[in-house]
């Protein structure tokens, strides 16, 4: 038409052309089918499994927001199929990952990779040296603490999408790899999925977490989100709703329930389940003393050495966690 409107035919052929493209193949990977056929996974499937993961990761960063004693904020998940080889690039570009087997209600590796830059900034914040700079790599002692800050965050996103898929995902001990092959076995041509998270600790780190799992991983996670139990307990009410009419199944006879009245007088705040940190590591550090000393002089320092520090003899030492000071006590033989 020539006023530049379309006509109800011409809606309906770009139409069929958007179905054609959402059916298009993925690059680098199989061809597009959802999950349901095997294939790669829809944008729209993607989209559900990355806000199904950020919501876990977001509850699970509590953990470490509490290690850290800084609030955690995550961004809006971005979800992409990559190649192995794309992945494998961008992992040995600089990141560190951690990587955790999972087992029962969903099988498969989940793969959280970050720069090796912000690992090391966040390993010390951990450590109490909340300026420590980015570093190109990282030491044993760096990856540890990288373990202990990252691993209960993982565990803890591990049971949040046990809950969102009602099944129980049994979770195995976290790796940490900073250089090698990624640990996912990908021998029938598909891609990765991977999301990607951008994650800030207030004032000391602004970054991005790449999460990443195997599309056959992926394609069971979303067919566990879609017949989760919201789907169930529908089906259910709607079974329940043709109960009437000419249906020759028997009726089963409902009774009113009567509860008694509730008072939230004496009800007090809701507390908190602190069973959830006991399992969270902390560095503990006993001081005895402290004292400034020119570099010359602690070159010179050998067996035998005496240092002097700003206490004396007898008084009590500095119990501090995470750099904090909790207590004092004495030390005894």
């Amino acid at each position: 038409m020539g006023d530049g409107s379309l006509t109800q035919e011409e809606i309906d052929l770009l139409l069929q052309g958007a179905d054609d493209i959402s059916a298009a193949p993925v690059s680098g990977g199989a061809q597009g089918g959802g999950a349901q056929g095997g294939g790669e996974l829809s944008p729209l499937e993607r989209e559900a499994v990355a806000d199904a993961i950020h919501t876990a990761i977001q509850s699970a960063a509590q953990s470490l927001g509490l290690i850290l004693s800084k609030s955690i904020r995550l961004g809006a998940p971005y979800a992409d199929a990559r190649s192995f080889d794309d992945v494998q690039k961008e992992f040995a570009a600089g990141s560190v990952l951690f990587s955790q087997n999972l087992t029962g209600g969903l099988s498969g590796t989940l793969g959280i990779m970050i720069p090796v830059g912000d690992g090391a900034r966040i390993s010390g914040m951990v450590m109490g040296n909340e300026g420590a700079a980015a570093t190109a790599t990282l030491d044993s002692a760096q990856v540890a603490t990288l373990k202990d800050a990252i691993g209960p965050m993982m565990f803890s996103a591990a049971t949040q999408l046990s809950i969102k898929i009602s099944q129980a995902i049994t979770p195995m001990p976290v790796e940490v790899k900073t250089s090698g092959m990624l640990p996912f076995a990908v021998t029938d041509g598909s891609n990765l999925l991977r999301v990607q998270i951008p994650f800030a600790i207030e004032g000391a780190v602004d970054t991005r977490l790449t999460v990443l799992l195997s599309m056959q991983s992926a394609r069971d996670l979303y067919r566990r989100l879609k017949s989760g139990p919201t789907a169930s307990m529908d089906s259910g009410m709607s079974d329940m709703g043709r109960g009437g009419g000419n249906d020759s199944r028997p009726t089963l006879g409902v009774k009113e329930v009567s509860f008694p009245s509730l008072s939230t007088a004496s009800a007090g705040p809701l507390q908190p389940n602190m069973n959830l940190l006991l399992d969270v590591q902390m560095t503990l550090t006993v001081e005895l003393g402290r004292t400034k000393m020119f570099i010359k002089d602690i070159l010179g320092l050998g067996e035998g050495s005496i240092i002097e520090l700003d206490k004396l003899a007898g008084e009590p030492v500095d119990l501090y966690v995470n750099d904090r000071l909790i207590a004092r006590g004495e030390v005894t033989t």
